[in-house]
């Protein structure tokens, strides 16, 4: 244990991890706007965070930044994460976001439209290899490709702010950051949001789509992968396919949408579900959280990742850790990876 200590003292890198924030157009910024209590000592506790960790080399945002993917609702995120990245310290290329269901601006998917004639016309496909080659023929056409995203143009005012931009080119985004000895973390970026739209409610409630592009991961000598999305696997139309290659090729996962903040080892590979910054106030055991990851390469075949799972306390009305069985404030997995390269 204490060669575990000493590497997650130093550790090679460290992210902070939002998700679910949900910025109302007419709600947030106002008077009126409850959750800037949250914000507000969300930014309080980065703080005491830092005098934790060692650096803070990034900001992730797995999707639903926004709520009903308006622009005035990206305008009013764009100045909080700034003052969000300022904290933690980071450069602007550092930020990585990704689009969740309510970064889609319905006005552009209505029944019937063009957008969703596209949506259920990859739908139809029924089954796999299908489903991933119609997406793909529709990103490939011009016009299709365009009209398919358009839904995502608010979100990529800001995410072209962090190169994080979504295009029918170029449907996910990676970032390479150094371990030490040599080999570097990739985190790629992915967007499960092709087939959101009017069929994401009751009683539809229609499963996303991954798509063959992003879920091909391809080994390199020293390279490590990170995935984040916003809807995991088990809402995807891909399930177990999808499972299972990620589960494969990264050693660490991260999904936003659930609102229920958990973290559990497939095999090795550890994947987070985010909690929601802003979760709706009538949800069932509504409880705002987030979190912060360390990463650190022990040797030529391990990493440790240290997690810091965050949560609101009411009784304090402030955030703080979310301690297990064992009182920590922290989970700590190790997981083998492909042994280093000269």
């Amino acid at each position: 244990m204490s060669s575990l200590c000493v590497c997650l003292i130093s550790a090679d890198l460290a992210f902070i991890h939002l998700s679910d924030i949900h910025f109302r157009r007419g709600r947030a910024g106002d008077v009126h706007d409850e959750d800037q209590v949250l914000r507000n000592e969300l930014q309080l506790d980065l703080r005491r965070l830092r005098t934790r960790l060692s650096r803070l080399d990034g900001l992730i945002i797995s999707g639903d930044v926004a709520f009903g993917g308006k622009a005035e609702e990206f305008e009013y995120a764009a100045r909080w994460i700034e003052t969000v990245r300022e904290l933690v310290g980071c450069l602007t290329d550092a930020v990585m976001v990704i689009p969740g269901n309510h970064d889609v601006d319905r006005a552009f998917v209505q029944q019937d439209d063009d957008v969703h004639q596209l949506q259920k016309e990859i739908r139809e496909a029924a089954a796999f290899p299908g489903y991933d080659d119609r997406l793909a023929n529709i990103l490939r056409d011009d016009a299709r490709g365009t009209a398919l995203l358009g839904p995502l143009d608010a979100y990529n005012v800001l995410a072209r702010e962090y190169n994080c931009q979504i295009d029918r080119t170029r449907p996910f985004w990676e970032r390479d950051f150094p371990l030490r000895d040599n080999s570097k973390l990739r985190i790629r970026g992915i967007s499960t949001t092709f087939l959101s739209g009017v069929d994401d409610d009751p009683p539809m409630m229609g499963k996303m789509l991954y798509g063959g592009a992003q879920r091909a991961i391809l080994r390199e000598p020293n390279v490590r992968y990170a995935i984040v999305g916003h809807h995991p696997p088990s809402w995807s139309l891909e399930g177990d396919t999808a499972d299972q290659v990620f589960s494969t090729f990264a050693s660490l996962q991260i999904f936003g949408h659930k609102h229920e903040q958990w973290v559990t080892r497939i095999g090795e590979s550890v994947r987070m579900i985010a909690g929601a910054v802003h979760p709706p106030r009538n949800e069932i055991n509504w409880q705002p959280r987030y979190a912060a990851v360390a990463i650190t390469e022990v040797d030529e075949k391990t990493l440790w990742l240290r997690i810091y799972p965050r949560r609101w306390s009411t009784e304090e009305a402030k955030f703080i850790g979310d301690f297990n069985s064992e009182g920590h404030d922290y989970r700590d997995y190790r997981v083998a990876v492909e042994p280093r390269q000269a």
